[in-house]
């Protein structure tokens, strides 16, 4: 386990390249119980369990970048497409006694109700991105779906190998709620985890549209708001219904969606009980489920 902060971001990648990277325990034991199927597992079935972890979703990409064909001309974008190239049973012989983030962190459960955290955020904002791109009928939503379910993987990978560092983090961030996150991260690793989490995917040779997908400085394209509202949407909810910045975030999805705010906040609220589902797959208490009505900031009318 790190104890200090590593002296760059290259640093890091290193860490993270000469390490077995974890995936949570309950992922696993899903991937054992689809191999019993033998040839009857399916790619839909394996890519319902590879969205639901953030840490899983990351390897297989990188799988698939590390073992691409020359004959391969175009990037592949998404789980689905990802397991389609590989196959089921490469995946489920690569993956299946992978290492487990609860091994990992064995002793130390705060951090590792972080990591259950983070990852539990993260299919929540893909979730939610996958939902309000088939409203924008986005030439492909499993994209954004995609960016938004890796978009804190640098979190995560962070928070598994260096749980101390992220422990300080939000125990800054608790304690003076008015701080960004980026000046906290800075503080403590050198640098804003965003910069990690695009140094990744360069260095792991990932597609260069979902690391757009992924850079809030394209907030012109509606697909990268999809992205970043799905982000925030999940990590504002995560921390209680009455965070102040939800009508904001449903102010947005209603402009993305090109719906009123009423709408916008209903749709919002079915994906997030889409995603709360399957709360037991991170081992963590169950969500409170949103609220019946929300007003918009400043309590306007619906448009």
């Amino acid at each position: 386990m790190i104890e200090q902060a590593l002296a760059s971001i290259d640093a890091w990648i290193r860490l993270f390249e000469a390490s077995a990277l974890p995936i949570l325990a309950h992922t696993r034991n899903a991937l054992r119980q689809l191999g019993e199927k033998g040839d009857d597992a399916t790619v839909h079935d394996l890519a319902a369990i590879v969205r639901h972890d953030t840490l899983l979703a990351l390897q297989v990409l990188r799988y698939l970048q590390q073992h691409r064909s020359a004959h391969q001309l175009t990037d592949v974008t998404t789980v689905d497409r990802a397991i389609l190239m590989i196959g089921v049973n490469p995946l489920l012989r690569a993956f299946t006694d992978a290492e487990t983030v609860e091994n990992l962190l064995h002793g130390q459960p705060h951090a590792l109700d972080t990591v259950r955290a983070v990852l539990q955020r993260a299919y929540h904002a893909a979730v939610c991105a996958d939902t309000w791109g088939g409203f924008r009928h986005d030439i492909d939503s499993s994209e954004v779906m995609t960016a938004a379910l890796l978009r804190d993987s640098a979190e995560v990978l962070v928070a598994s190998f260096a749980p101390k560092l992220m422990l300080r983090i939000r125990a800054m961030q608790q304690r003076d709620h008015r701080l960004r996150s980026s000046l906290v991260q800075k503080t403590v690793l050198g640098f804003p985890l965003i910069e990690l989490q695009m140094a990744l995917i360069d260095a792991w040779k990932l597609p260069p549209i979902l690391k757009m997908l992924m850079d809030e400085r394209h907030a012109e394209h509606p697909r990268v708001r999809t992205v970043a509202t799905a982000v925030a949407y999940a990590r504002h909810s995560a921390s209680g219904w009455d965070n102040t910045a939800l009508p904001d975030d449903y102010q947005s999805v209603a402009a993305l969606i090109g719906l009123g705010f009423e709408k916008a906040t209903h749709i919002s609220h079915e994906a997030t009980k889409k995603a709360q589902k399957d709360w037991q797959w991170y081992g963590a208490h169950p969500p409170a489920p949103p609220p019946e009505q929300v007003l918009p900031s400043g309590n306007a009318s619906d448009a």
